[in-house]
């Protein structure tokens, strides 16, 4: 009689692992944003990267090279981060939201999950240059993170034909 029951569709293997990996970095994404946009962990964050330069600053002899002109651009990118630390917590705590329903999504095989987590994944990379600027440091923390991003959103979209 049940013969004809349709089957319900199964996760493959590595949609459900992209899926964890992809919860577990969403939850983060959202305590971050939390604790940067409404606490005090960015002054926190930029008086231990002071302290950090300027004993790496003093080992190095006070030299113009390329290290100290990258470490007085991360300390005034961190300073940029302390003065804009509301925005770039409202936004990471929004992106990060958005991201995890669409991993909910995908984890339960809808496809629309794919477009909301490309969406806030893109969000991800343009908000803080938007907020920050163009520094050659916030570039390359853009680079390393959008390398994810990317390798992300291909290996969901290797998926999609799983999602309805």
């Amino acid at each position: 009689m049940d013969q004809y029951a349709p089957v319900p569709a199964q996760r493959p293997t590595l949609l459900t692992v992209l899926c964890i990996l992809s919860f577990i970095a969403g939850a983060w994404g959202v305590v971050d944003g939390y604790r940067t946009g409404f606490t005090d962990k960015p002054q926190r964050d930029l008086e231990e990267a002071r302290t950090t330069i300027e004993e790496a600053m003093e080992q190095m002899g006070g030299g113009s090279g390329l290290a100290e002109r990258m470490m007085e651009e991360g300390l005034a990118a961190a300073e940029q981060t302390v003065q804009h630390a509301q925005p770039i917590g409202i936004s990471g705590l929004a992106l990060s939201a958005l991201s995890l329903f669409g991993v909910w999504l995908m984890w339960n095989l809808k496809r629309n999950g794919f477009y909301l987590y490309v969406l806030a994944g893109i969000g991800g990379l343009i908000a803080p240059i938007a907020i920050l600027g163009t520094s050659s440091v916030v570039i390359m923390g853009m680079g390393i993170s959008g390398f994810f991003t990317v390798l992300f959103i291909v290996l969901y979209a290797v998926n999609l034909k799983h999602m309805s």
